[in-house]
């Protein structure tokens, strides 16, 4: 499938194209945040 990479420390959004959703039942997708390689190369204070 088509997917997302975004890379860096920064705000980032992804807008859709509109979408007929009227005899939709449901929307699925995936969202992961993060890597699975614990690195310090992207950490931000939030507080």
């Amino acid at each position: 499938g088509d997917s997302l990479y975004f890379n860096g420390c920064q705000i980032r959004q992804a807008i859709t194209k509109p979408l007929d959703l009227t005899r939709a039942s449901k929307i699925m997708f995936v969202l992961q945040i993060g890597s699975i390689s614990q690195t310090e190369s992207c950490n931000t204070n939030l507080s």
